[in-house]
């Protein structure tokens, strides 16, 4: 069976609101040592994220007072539907275009793909695959002498944080950015 990204994806993102004032950003983010934020608007839909180089930003030129996460929000994010394959996620992570992406349902956050979920997913495959073949691992003793290791042993299988299907498709966030006066 073919794993989608809701079941890879992490889940352990913040989220504030697009009102929220940029001060009690700043102290959530520093509070929950995170490096970015992920907006959702009033109905909890995703709007896109503020990191933490767009809150230092904003503390150097004192700019923090005043203003709402909103005039930060950054919306060049890859959003991905929950039930997208992951192997047709790959992809944009080989190809350095994508650092993580955001998994929603129906607008909705559910989650996040980083590298490192991609990573580890494909190397427990790649683990997976090569304990089931009978191998040997050359190996060097301590005293010089050689000698091989048989490989057997299976790994186990990444934690799975969505099991059901989910059969929505997200399009692309068509949002307008509220203008800067």
């Amino acid at each position: 069976m073919r794993k989608s990204v809701a079941e890879l994806m992490s889940v352990d993102f913040v989220t504030v609101t697009v009102c929220m004032s940029l001060e009690d950003a700043l102290i959530l983010l520093i509070d929950s040592d995170a490096t970015e934020l992920c907006v959702v608007d009033d109905c909890g839909r995703f709007e896109g994220i503020v990191t933490d180089f767009d809150l230092l930003k904003s503390h150097l030129h004192n700019q923090l007072t005043g203003h709402s996460v909103g005039s930060l929000i950054s919306r060049a994010v890859t959003v991905l539907s929950a039930d997208v394959p992951i192997d047709q996620a790959v992809p944009m992570f080989r190809d350095g275009s994508c650092s993580r992406a955001y998994v929603c349902r129906d607008g909705r956050l559910l989650g996040r793909l980083s590298r490192s979920n991609v990573l580890r997913h494909l190397a427990q495959r790649d683990l997976v695959v090569a304990s089931q073949v009978n191998r040997t691992i050359p190996a060097t003793l301590n005293a010089g002498l050689h000698s091989t290791i048989d490989k057997r042993e299976t790994t186990p299988r990444a934690p799975q944080f969505l099991t059901t299907s989910v059969n929505s498709v997200l399009g692309s966030l068509n949002v307008e950015r509220p203008r800067r006066s």
